[in-house]
């Protein structure tokens, strides 16, 4: 996974996250990740595996396809942590 793709997944699953009214504690708890994976991922400093990514789009109801296409949407927008 480029650097480009890492960051836009980041910034998509922080933008549904938020949209959805989910802290990060609450939504990892959710997600059945660590907090720590979480903030990684969406402040780019790892990859979500497919497994990992599987269990964000469960917890945020959206099909995985949805986290990876929607990413160059959200790429450049300023999502608040």
């Amino acid at each position: 996974m480029s650097e480009k793709t890492k960051r836009q997944n980041g910034h998509t699953i922080r933008h549904f996250r938020i949209k959805g009214g989910m802290k990060p504690g609450e939504f990892a708890t959710l997600a059945r990740i660590s907090y720590s994976t979480l903030d990684n991922i969406e402040n780019e400093r790892r990859n979500a595996s497919p497994e990992v990514l599987h269990r964000i789009a469960i917890a945020l109801d959206v099909p995985v396809e949805a986290l990876i296409r929607d990413a160059k949407l959200f790429a450049s927008e300023q999502v608040p942590a």
